[in-house]
């Protein structure tokens, strides 16, 4: 069983300080079976030279980079869909795996078939490689017995940050499962549509080495934002409509997801229900402060639509416009129906001059 081999693809940009030590510690893994790509997504510091130094050391090792930066969403998925073996690893610059992980990991997926999704427990670790702590047990993913919809709904419940994300996919389950989208919470909705296709295991041991924190979910959408708009400036116009309603848009990435998922017409519409209800219990407040903010900054948005339009870049203002006009849908979807819920609607539809309505809320 030990001759599957496990595709590692390495997304990097701007990560000198930590691809050395990134690198190293897939370079000695105890499971012998696996072929690293690294994947440059536009750097401009000495990142590519610490690749191309590993990649004349190692004939496992191959060197791929995009012509243009892709931002987070556009490098995961090029992570998740790069080679052609049964398994597939998507590693960051920035986090380490002890030894055994791949061997442990692999273990599991190779002992039962229905498993789509190994990660392993986690230690939290500072610039410098120190331990900070350990990540708390019930951040781990450990699907239950029962069919693809309790998978699935058992994620939404459950997953917070990345450790559970950063595992190996079995690429059967990788093929089945659409595009992650571009918005910040985009692996909640990516991971709750993994579980559609197999179970997600965890191995309990802390093999997963984890730098920093979890990054803002604002931060993320910001990211994301800015990524599927193609623009890299933090100062352009894109980059303040995400961060507005991360949450939100998170929910609303799971409605475009089960949207697309391989299921029967009536599963599909109980599952994008059951994701509202899941998401209303995890995140409520966070969705009434964020339609406050959005109710705050819409008009200022669709101000500078209109200077951007006038100033002749009329894609972008389209983009922009329809980006806050995503973020109005998301919220009309997960907030909670009333007359509350009804009077933002009528807000929303008077700034914007389009038919938002409170049927969306109720």
């Amino acid at each position: 069983m030990s001759e599957h081999v496990l595709d590692v693809n390495l997304i990097y940009h701007n990560a000198e300080a930590t691809l050395d030590g990134a690198i190293a510690s897939v370079v000695g893994q105890s499971w012998p079976h696996w072929r690293l790509t690294l994947l440059d997504d536009g750097s401009t510091d000495g990142g590519p030279a610490i690749a191309a130094f590993w990649a004349a050391r190692d004939g496992r090792i191959a060197l791929k980079r995009h012509r243009a930066n892709q931002g987070i969403v556009g490098a995961y998925r090029r992570a998740f869909t790069h080679g052609d073996a049964d398994f597939v690893m998507p590693k960051s610059a920035d986090d380490l795996i002890a030894p055994d992980f791949m061997a442990k990991l692999m273990a599991v997926l190779q002992a039962d078939r229905d498993v789509a999704m190994c990660h392993a427990g986690a230690l939290n670790i500072d610039e410098a490689g120190t331990v900070l702590g350990e990540v708390p047990a019930h951040t781990r993913l450990d699907t239950p017995d029962g069919g693809p919809l309790q998978r699935a709904m058992h994620v939404m419940s459950r997953y917070a940050y990345s450790p559970s994300f950063w595992g190996i996919y079995r690429r059967e389950a990788l093929d089945l499962a659409s595009q992650p989208m571009a918005c910040g919470g985009w692996d909640h909705a990516f991971l709750a549509e993994i579980a559609l296709y197999g179970h997600i295991r965890h191995v309990p041991e802390p093999l997963f080495l984890r730098r920093g924190g979890p990054a803002p979910l604002w931060r993320l959408a910001r990211n994301a934002g800015m990524a599927w708009a193609r623009v890299r400036s933090e100062r352009d116009v894109f980059a303040d409509v995400g961060p507005l309603a991360p949450n939100a848009s998170c929910a609303w990435a799971h409605v475009e997801t089960f949207s697309l998922a391989r299921l029967s017409a009536p599963e599909r519409a109980g599952l994008i229900e059951a994701a509202r209800d899941i998401l209303r219990a995890r995140w409520s407040a966070s969705f009434v402060r964020e339609a406050a903010q959005v109710t705050a900054r819409l008009p200022g948005v669709l101000s500078q639509a209109r200077e951007v339009a006038r100033g002749g870049a009329t894609g972008a203002a389209t983009r922009l416009r329809v980006e806050a006009m995503r973020l109005v849908e998301a919220l009309l979807w997960v907030l909670e129906p009333g007359r509350e819920a009804e009077a933002l609607a009528a807000t929303w539809r008077a700034q914007t001059g389009l038919a938002v309505g409170p049927e969306v809320a109720a």
